[in-house]
């Protein structure tokens, strides 16, 4: 009985339950999806005709079936074949025991008799062992994207890993390299302060003793040239010509002696002038 229900809830076309039932004048029912396009398989033939009884049809138009849409919908929401094929289970329901079914929709046991139908009316039920077949798939489909998952996060975490240790080390030998550069570079330029600056001392002393030697020279230089200026003097305030012309070859000679020795060496003091500037260090550090 179960079985001749269901059959006459089926398509001819799809062969599954109907979905919005239409028909269109023969008394043959459709799914208003499958007998469209049905017909839009013959538009290139100009006709329309009945999957069922062959009748053609210019202009058909489709009518929906209320009546059998809600028989539908209530054998959908509890189908008669699963409710009389189910096993009775061994779990008594409350105080006596009842043919049990399954809402997969609420992912919970019913009991035809003694729930509420309309509890789960538009919900797909089905029998224990259909459910437990059913649920067992689902679960083994989630164990095994969670599996996939947790191979996928635990080679990640791997990967992260070694790049986490390869990352210190490789840090760890960047410091120790450029910690040995910069030591090379302050002891070069420590052992290049120490040279520049002894040749600083040594050409600073070289200089100075320069320096002093000439300053001695022309100490001597300036006596002679005040002597001179003071033998001229003395022979200027000479008052009478014949005292004044006696003796003057010899002073003249020691004049000119000395003027002579002090301008012959007035030209060479500034030409070793001694200039510590920035273009020496500059010298001194790079040559």
């Amino acid at each position: 009985m179960a079985c001749c229900l269901k059959d006459e809830l089926l398509c001819s076309i799809c062969l599954s339950i109907y979905q919005d039932p239409v028909s269109f004048g023969c008394e043959h029912y459709f799914c208003r999806k499958c007998i469209t396009e049905h017909w839009s398989r013959q538009e290139l033939h100009g006709v329309r005709d009945c999957p069922e009884c062959r009748r053609t049809f210019a202009d058909p138009l489709l009518s929906p079936s209320l009546k059998l849409s809600n028989i539908v919908e209530r054998y959908s929401a509890f189908p008669l074949d699963a409710i009389l094929n189910a096993q009775r289970s061994s779990y008594p329901c409350k105080d006596h025991e009842k043919v049990k079914l399954f809402c997969l929709t609420d992912k919970s046991l019913v009991c035809f008799f003694c729930d509420e139908p309309a509890l789960h009316e538009q919900h797909q039920v089905t029998t224990i062992d259909e459910a437990y077949e059913e649920i067992q798939r689902e679960m083994k489909e989630q164990l095994a994207t969670l599996q996939d998952s947790e191979r996928g996060h635990t080679e990640a975490l791997q990967l992260l890993q070694r790049q986490l240790t390869e990352t210190k080390s490789s840090a760890k030998s960047l410091r120790a390299t450029i910690g040995d550069a910069f030591e090379r570079l302050h002891r070069f330029l420590r052992e290049r302060q120490k040279s520049m600056l002894e040749e600083l001392e040594m050409d600073t002393a070289r200089k100075l003793a320069d320096i002093e030697h000439k300053i001695q020279s022309y100490s001597q230089q300036l006596h002679d040239v005040k002597e001179g200026i003071q033998i001229l003097q003395e022979r200027l305030s000479e008052s009478g010509r014949h005292d004044f012309l006696e003796g003057v070859a010899t002073t003249s000679e020691r004049c000119v002696t000395r003027c002579l020795l002090a301008g012959a060496s007035l030209a060479s003091p500034l030409t070793s002038e001694f200039h510590l500037d920035t273009e020496f260090c500059f010298n001194l550090m790079f040559k």
